[in-house]
C-alpha cells in the first residue's frame, strides 16, 4: 500500500487537465489487465458491471466501496487489450473520464491511472479516492487484506489541492 500520494495533476490544454497516478505492479500487463476486465477480479477492488463491456459498449457500473454503492451508466470509449482502457461514466457527481494504461516494466507492469478533467479542482477529492482504489487493487492482486478508507486518505486532500492549484496556474502547453 502506498503511504505517500502517487498522483500528479498536469495541464494538457486550454481547458483540460489530467490527474495521473502511477504504480508499479507485479505481473505482466496481461495479468494486470484481467484485474480490470474480469468481472470477479474487478469486484474485489473497485466494482462490478452489468452487461458485456467491449469497445463502444454501454453498461452499468457499480462502485462497491462507495457509500450507497452507486450504479452509473458507462461507456467503454477505448480498448486496446493489455495496453489501454478508457471509460466514460455519469453519476450524481457529474461526468467521469478515466483511463488505464499498462506497459511492461522490467518483469512487472507500469500502470498509469488517468482521470481526464475539464478543471483541476476536483483532484482534491478524487485524488485520495483513486489512491484508495489503487491500494485496493494492489491488495487484491497480492491476496492481502484491503485497506480501509481512513484518515490517511483524507490527509492527502491538501497535497492534491496544491497539485490542482499549480496545474491551474501553469500556462497551457503550446
Amino acid at each position: 500500500m502506498q503511504r505517500e500520494p502517487t498522483g500528479r495533476v498536469h495541464r494538457t490544454g486550454e481547458h483540460s487537465y489530467n490527474l495521473v497516478l502511477t504504480r508499479r505492479l507485479a505481473g505482466t500487463p496481461s495479468e494486470v489487465w484481467t484485474s480490470f476486465t474480469d468481472a470477479r477480479q474487478a469486484a474485489a477492488w473497485i466494482g462490478r458491471w452489468d452487461g458485456a463491456p467491449g469497445p463502444g459498449a454501454e453498461f452499468d457500473f457499480q462502485l462497491l466501496y462507495e457509500e450507497g454503492q452507486p450504479t452509473s451508466p458507462a461507456r467503454l470509449s477505448q480498448c486496446i487489450p493489455r495496453e489501454r482502457l478508457r471509460v466514460l461514466m455519469e453519476d450524481d457527481g457529474g461526468s467521469w473520464d478515466v483511463e488505464v494504461r499498462l506497459r511492461d516494466d522490467d518483469g512487472g507492469t507500469r500502470l498509469e491511472f488517468i482521470q481526464h478533467l475539464a478543471v483541476p479542482a476536483p483532484a482534491e477529492d478524487t485524488g485520495p479516492g483513486w489512491e484508495y482504489y489503487l491500494d485496493r487493487l494492489e491488495a487484491a492482486r497480492a491476496g492481502a487484506a484491503p485497506p480501509e478508507f481512513d484518515q490517511h486518505y483524507l490527509d492527502q486532500g491538501p497535497y492534491y489541492a496544491a497539485q490542482a492549484r499549480d496545474a491551474a496556474a501553469a500556462p497551457p502547453p503550446a
